[in-house]
C-alpha cells in the first residue's frame, strides 16, 4: 500500500519541535511519509534525526514587505512541486497566507490552521484591517477553488470565523491545541519552600502580557515579600511586540524577578513553580498553561480567548481582564497566601488536562481528519 506523504508549512523549526514534532512523529508512526517546511534558525538536524524531510524556507514573520512576501510565495511554491505530497498542512498567520497564493492550481488536500489568530487580530489601524480583510478573502477563494479545511483551537476563534468572516461551518474544525503528554508531564506535588514562586514560560513579548505580568508583581511584591518570579522564555525579535532590549535589561535588575532563558527541559521548571502566570491578550490555546496544567498548577491568566480553555475561574484558576493590574495583583497575592487553594487548583489542571487534552487524542484527530477529508 502507498504511503500518504504530508507536508507541513511552518514558519521556523523551533516551532515545529515545540508544537508539532508529536503529530509528525505519529503520523510516522501510522505509515506516513512527513516533510515541513520551514526557516532554518539551526535546529533542523533535530527534525530531520526523526525521519522528517525539511525544506528550507527563509520566512520573515516580522516583515510587511512585498518583495519578500512574493519571494517566499515563490520559494514556496517550488517546495510544493519537489516534495510532490498529497497534504499540505499550514500552520499559523504567514504560512496560511504564504501557501494559499503559493498552491493556486495545484490540486492537493490543504488544512490550515490558526494558532490563535496573530497579532494581526490584535493590532488596531486600517493595514492590519486590511491584511485581515485580504488574508480571509484568500481563504474562502481558496476553498471554493481547492479541497481546504481550517482548524482552530477554541470556540472563541471559530466563532469569529463563522461570524466576521463568513467561513462556511462545515470548513471548520475544533482541535483543542497541540496535545500534552500527560506521562512525560507527569503530577507532582508542591515543594516545601519559604518561598512561593511565580513561573511564566513564552515567549517575551508585549502580546503575551509581559509588561502586565511585570507590573502586577511589583505591586504584590509590596505587600507579600515571600514571593519571586521565575521567567523562562527567549526573544522573539521576528515578532513586532517583542520587548525592547533596555525593558529586559531593567526586568532583570528588580528585586525577586529570575531569568532562566530558553529551558529545553521545562519539566523541572514548572516542579519548582507554585503558580503559574499568563497574562496574554489572546491566544490559540497555550502550551505553557498546559504543561504547567499537566503538572499541576494553580493558575494565574487572562480571561481571554484561547488562554481561557486551560484556565477556568474558580476551578483551576483565578482569571483578570487584560491589562487589569490591580486584579492580577490580588490574584497573586491570593493564591500566594493560601497552599490549600493552590493544591485544589492543581488537582483540577491535571483533571482538565485528562480529560480531551492528551497527547494521543488530538493526534488521532488529526488522524481521522487528514483519512477522512
Amino acid at each position: 500500500m502507498k504511503k500518504k506523504k504530508i507536508l507541513f508549512f511552518v514558519s521556523e523549526d523551533w516551532y515545529f519541535l515545540s508544537h508539532r514534532i508529536h503529530l509528525a512523529k505519529y503520523l510516522i508512526k501510522k505509515g506516513y511519509e512527513v516533510s515541513v517546511s520551514c526557516k532554518d534558525t539551526g535546529k533542523i538536524e533535530l527534525i530531520t534525526s526523526q525521519g522528517i524531510r525539511c525544506y528550507n524556507l527563509n520566512i520573515n514573520r516580522k516583515s510587511l514587505s512585498l518583495y519578500n512576501f512574493i519571494s517566499e510565495i515563490l520559494s514556496f511554491r517550488k517546495i510544493l512541486k519537489i516534495a510532490n505530497v498529497d497534504i499540505v498542512h499550514f500552520i499559523s498567520l504567514r504560512p496560511i497566507a504564504v501557501g494559499i497564493l503559493a498552491s493556486f492550481f495545484i490540486k492537493k488536500k490543504y488544512f490550515a490552521t490558526f494558532t490563535g489568530m496573530g497579532f494581526l487580530f490584535i493590532k488596531k489601524g486600517f493595514l492590519a484591517f486590511f491584511i485581515k480583510y485580504l488574508i480571509m478573502k484568500l481563504i474562502k477563494f481558496f476553498i471554493i477553488s481547492n479541497k481546504l479545511k481550517i482548524i482552530v483551537q477554541n470556540q472563541d476563534d471559530k466563532k469569529l470565523l463563522l461570524t466576521k468572516f463568513k467561513i462556511y461551518k462545515e470548513n471548520i474544525n475544533i482541535i483543542r491545541g497541540s496535545g500534552i503528554d500527560i506521562n512525560h508531564y507527569n503530577y507532582s506535588y508542591e515543594k516545601k519552600n519559604k518561598i512561593i514562586k511565580l513561573a511564566y514560560a513564552g515567549r517575551l513579548l508585549e502580546d503575551k502580557g509581559i509588561f502586565w505580568l511585570i507590573e502586577s508583581f511589583k505591586e504584590a511584591k509590596k505587600i507579600i515579600k515571600n514571593i519571586n518570579l521565575h521567567i523562562a522564555g527567549s526573544f522573539d525579535k521576528n515578532n513586532p511586540t517583542s520587548i525592547s532590549k533596555s525593558y529586559f535589561k531593567y526586568i532583570k535588575g528588580i528585586d525577586g524577578i529570575y531569568y532562566h532563558g530558553d529551558i529545553k527541559d521545562i519539566r523541572n521548571f514548572w516542579k519548582e513553580s507554585n503558580i503559574a502566570v499568563l497574562l496574554s491578550k489572546r491566544e490559540g490555546l497555550p502550551m505553557s498553561l498546559m504543561e504547567a496544567a499537566s503538572i499541576g498548577r494553580a493558575i494565574i491568566s487572562t480571561n481571554v480567548t484561547g488562554s481561557k480553555e486551560i484556565a477556568i475561574n474558580g476551578y483551576n484558576a483565578i482569571t483578570v481582564d487584560p491589562g487589569d493590574i490591580i486584579a492580577a495583583k490580588e490574584a497573586i497575592i491570593k493564591l500566594s497566601k493560601s497552599k490549600k487553594l493552590r493544591k485544589e487548583y492543581g488537582l483540577n489542571s491535571r483533571k482538565l488536562v485528562k480529560s480531551d487534552l492528551q497527547l494521543e487524542h488530538i493526534c488521532n484527530q488529526y488522524y481521522k481528519l487528514y483519512n477522512i477529508f
